[in-house]
């Protein structure tokens, strides 16, 4: 008897020691840590009451109810304080309108429907793709036609100045002659000699003008020279310092653009080959004179 109400005083006390120890924010001293014999009175030793079992002591307290968490009594069948606790943590809910658990945070983004004023529009289906600095421009006016540009065909003397006129007589006259040595009198009244290479300065250019023709006196060259003082002729660059007549007009017409009279008096200066050759280099390379309005004899050459 005096060994039960022994232990009876004992888990009065320790309970009495885990509720001060609760309210002053002490640990509770678990079972492991409390003293053998009075975990063993606790478990081994059920108070009796004097007027026989399953009556209480007068004045006995009922036995401590099994430990909860953190050490403290808790009634059978009780719900935990904390049912969460034996569960784990427990996650926070997310606030409302905040951000998803993994996506960014939506500050600052534009309400459903707005456009932000930085986005640039996505092009559409068939929209054509941007191009290079430089790449896809498209001309503002179709190119002239073949005839906008052209010059007037001139085909009389009298469509001369005199200056000109004068010239072009004294050269016709030297060709028809036969002789290539009077040309040299024409050449030498001038200051500046007119140009008859391309790419060379000439010492002589009358030996210069035989080596291009294919006899040994000059008169092949002499023949070409004649024929193309006798074709028609433009007047070209007016106004500018290369304002200036200028024989064959074929010279100065688009090689593809000419009709079938024009081709056949084009042949009498070129071969079909020498035509075909010409339309595989884009431009009219044959012999042509060149005569400003002062009268001065600015070029017989050929090539480009």
């Amino acid at each position: 008897m005096r060994s039960a109400r022994l232990a009876s005083a004992a888990i009065l006390g320790f309970v009495a020691m885990a509720v001060h120890a609760q309210a002053s924010g002490e640990p509770v001293r678990s079972a492991e840590t409390r003293p053998t014999w009075l975990a063993q009175a606790g478990t081994q030793m059920p108070a009796i009451a004097p007027g026989g079992p399953g009556e209480e002591a007068p004045g006995a307290e009922p036995p401590a109810a099994p430990e909860g968490p953190e050490g403290m009594p808790q009634e059978p069948g009780a719900e935990p304080d904390n049912p969460d606790a034996a569960q784990g943590p427990m996650e926070a809910p997310p606030p409302e309108g905040g951000p998803s658990e993994s996506g960014p945070s939506d500050e600052g983004a534009p309400a459903p429907g707005e456009v932000p004023e930085s986005a640039e529009p996505t092009p559409g289906p068939g929209a054509p793709e941007p191009s290079a600095p430089g790449e896809g421009k498209i001309l503002t006016q179709p190119p002239p036609g073949p005839d906008s540009a052209l010059p007037s065909i001139l085909r009389s003397p009298d469509d001369m100045p005199e200056p000109v006129r004068k010239t072009w007589a004294d050269i016709m006259a030297a060709a028809r002659s036969g002789d290539i040595e009077r040309l040299r009198p024409l050449i030498r009244r001038q200051a500046d000699p007119p140009l008859f290479a391309l790419d060379a300065e000439l010492d002589d250019p009358v030996e210069y003008l035989k080596s291009l023709s294919g006899d040994p006196e000059g008169r092949e060259i002499l023949a070409i020279l004649l024929e193309v003082l006798e074709a028609g002729f433009v007047h070209v660059d007016q106004g500018t310092a290369d304002d200036m007549y200028v024989w064959p007009y074929f010279a100065q017409y688009p090689i593809d653009a000419l009709s079938p009279e024009q081709m056949v008096e084009m042949y009498t200066l070129l071969t079909s080959a020498d035509y075909q050759e010409m339309r595989s280099y884009g431009a009219y390379i044959f012999f042509r004179v060149g005569i400003s309005p002062d009268g001065r004899w600015r070029f017989f050459v050929a090539g480009d």
